[in-house]
């Protein structure tokens, strides 16, 4: 099991806690490719509810009750902390991450 990093800058709203310990307390961050229309691609920060699938590529912390798993491509931009939210229209809610600048 890789080693839990409690030093990561990781800022995640109350409600967003609220809604990631509703659906059982696990926070991945990882990057997902987005492609543009005339070509070329870009690796965007994304945010789950679900574990990831390598656990061995995060970097691992323990917060307000929360075990987050952050992708160490993005754990490793630098000192601006990432941002964890929670959007809401209606019935709908949707988390979202805002990651250092270059994202």
């Amino acid at each position: 099991m890789p080693s839990i990093n409690t030093q990561l800058a990781l800022i995640i709203d109350d409600e967003a806690a609220a809604h990631v310990r509703e659906r059982g307390g696990v926070l991945t961050i990882r990057t997902r490719p987005q492609h543009g229309c005339c070509g070329g691609r870009v690796d965007r920060a994304t945010v789950s509810t679900e574990p990831p699938e390598d656990v061995d590529a995060c970097a691992q912390v323990k917060k307000e009750g929360l075990r987050m798993y952050v992708h160490r491509g993005l754990a490793t931009l630098g000192d601006e902390p990432m941002h964890v939210g929670l959007d809401q229209l209606w019935i709908w809610r949707s988390l979202y991450v805002e990651a250092a600048s270059q994202m």
